[in-house]
């Protein structure tokens, strides 16, 4: 029988492979990291460690042997020759049905349910139950809630208005912050309604966070009924610093769920639960509806309340990239050799500096980090032990940083600059920050669809296609607009980058005056790994580039 297994304590523990530090997308998809998470699977005397393409350079780069490696869901990338001896899966259901070759497969409590979904109909499964915890509920006062984020959102408008107050380009910008606008109960309603549940459980950080103004506890899940917008939070392992009144023990969650929710349908993030929970609360009762997608949604449409956040990280974002790019720049042209992780240090230090040097009164901290050389690796991932010198012909720096009120999430950025070095390079970079800021934020207004400008990033790309062609940027061995078509050119954010909402193609959200995110350029081909990315948001008269210095 083939197992497949999650533990990240055994996928460290056997390949040294840290998912959360060595792997960029774990680190990216705060609601979601279960979803991208390396898996281990075994049968007979055989073990393989399962991994996203898109994690190729990093899991390699931590020393897990490649014979060890199944990957799956290849990546998409413009230049055929970064994966052509890597054979990867279409996804991870094919992947699992190769590997059992019609037998049949085990899966671990552990493993996210959106998996189980997948296999469920292809393999011939069955599941291991998780042993129950019991938890205590605990209700908070949704109006408790929404004064906890004015009084945040008061100092944090306070705080943006400062740092904008001399950038001519954001002028007209503090117009739009505001701290009496929360909509998160009723979106949160319409979702609920919307969806026809009687139960919405949120376990993952960016909603439980949202909904709740805490920090999260270990194993803590919030629980929305819709029959009485009543919001409970249900924790293990009571403890006396629990928020709100203590309203009931149960001897599990899924127990919890059916003793309080007024009917069955229960809405899950599958993205981030277990199967083993998952199977916990059917048990009970309850009929899971998945709805990860619609969360992201819900945070996405409501990041203009919170603007005045997301103002601060974008400025700390750009002033820590570029200083930290600018510091490499600086010891390459004086001959010193240094590290990734040199650059990284500098890049920390400085989102520290932005916040001191601007009184900043809550907490900024990173969010993801992108950083490599390109002669290590084309893939995206986070720094490493590697030498940058002479041979260094790019280093891609894309980041993010998270603003942080009492512990709780309330804005991010996502940007990206790049350190090009030779001459090719340099002219592709200064050419994609015309295709970002003109290309793809000059077509951002209220009224158009995420996917539709993707379509028209590609019209813009095409005249200068053959100019990338003839300086060694491109190769003509690829469809470029087939490819390009299988990635985003930007997303909203919505507490992290969005998954739920980009500006790809079948993306059919209408963009608004509120909308926030970002607008990229990923090109990585030959000898350089270029990043070129920033954040807009499009306001009642005009559409801002948040992180143009």
């Amino acid at each position: 029988m083939l197992s497949i297994v999650a533990n990240a304590s055994q996928v460290e523990e056997t390949y040294g492979l840290n998912a959360r530090k060595s792997l960029l997308f774990s680190a990216i998809r705060l609601d979601s990291y279960p979803f991208v998470a390396p898996l281990i699977a075994r049968k007979d005397n055989q073990q393989f460690l399962l991994v996203r393409q898109q994690e190729q350079g990093n899991a390699l780069s931590a020393g897990v042997p490649k014979e060890q490696i199944k990957f799956y869901a290849p990546w998409v990338t413009i230049d055929p020759r970064i994966t052509a001896d890597t054979p990867a899966s279409p996804s991870l259901t094919s992947l699992v049905q190769e590997l059992a070759d019609g037998g049949p497969v085990n899966l671990a409590a552990d493993v996210v349910y959106s998996h189980f979904l997948a296999l469920a109909d292809s393999v011939d499964l069955t599941v291991t139950d998780q042993d129950p915890t019991p938890v205590t509920a605990y209700e908070l006062e949704p109006d408790e809630v929404l004064r906890r984020f004015a009084t945040w959102r008061e100092t944090g408008v306070r705080t943006a208005r400062r740092l904008i107050e001399n950038v001519e380009h954001l002028d007209g910008l503090a117009d739009e912050f505001t701290t009496d606008q929360d909509s998160r109960y009723s979106a949160l309603k319409t979702l609920v309604e919307d969806r026809a549940l009687d139960a919405l459980l949120l376990a993952a950080p960016p909603n439980f966070t949202e909904v709740t103004g805490f920090p999260q506890p270990v194993g803590a899940a919030a629980l929305w009924l819709a029959d009485s917008n009543r919001l409970i939070v249900l924790i293990p392992n009571a403890t006396d610093n629990a928020p709100g009144r203590a309203v009931g023990r149960f001897p599990s969650v899924g127990a919890a769920v059916h003793a309080l929710a007024a009917g069955a349908r229960t809405g899950v993030e599958e993205e981030w639960i277990s199967v083993g929970l998952a199977r916990e609360l059917e048990r009970e009762g309850a009929e899971l509806a998945p709805v990860s997608s619609s969360l992201g949604h819900w945070r996405d449409i409501r990041d203009h309340e919170d603007l005045a956040f997301q103002v601060v990280a974008a400025r700390a974002s750009v002033f820590a990239i570029e200083e930290a790019l600018a510091w490499a720049e600086q010891g390459l042209d004086a001959g010193r050799s240094f590290t990734e992780l040199d650059i990284n240090e500098v890049y920390v230090n400085k989102v520290a500096e932005f916040r001191t040097t601007n009184k900043v009164p809550f907490g900024i901290e990173p969010y993801f980090t992108n950083l490599h050389s390109s002669n290590r690796m084309l893939f995206p991932g986070p720094p490493v032990d590697f030498p940058i010198n002479d041979d260094t012909t790019c280093i891609q720096l894309d980041a993010g940083v998270r603003v942080v009120c009492d512990g709780v999430n309330v804005a991010t950025s996502d940007m990206a600059r790049s350190l090009p070095r030779t001459a090719a390079a340099k002219e592709a970079y200064a050419f994609f920050f015309d295709v970002v800021r003109e290309g793809i934020i000059g077509q951002l207004k209220p009224g158009v669809v995420c996917e539709d400008v993707h379509e028209g990033t590609l019209r813009y790309l095409a005249p200068h296609l053959k100019r990338m062609v003839a300086i060694g940027m491109l190769g003509t061995d690829v469809d470029f607009n087939t490819e390009y078509r299988k990635r985003n050119v930007g997303h909203l954010m919505g507490k992290q980058e969005s998954f739920s909402n980009e500006l790809r193609p079948g993306y059919k959200h209408i963009l608004g005056v509120g909308s926030y995110g970002a607008a990229e350029i990923p090109w990585r081909y030959e000898n350089a790994a270029i990043g070129t990315e920033d954040l807009w948001y499009i306001g009642r008269n005009r559409t801002y580039i948040l992180s143009k210095r």
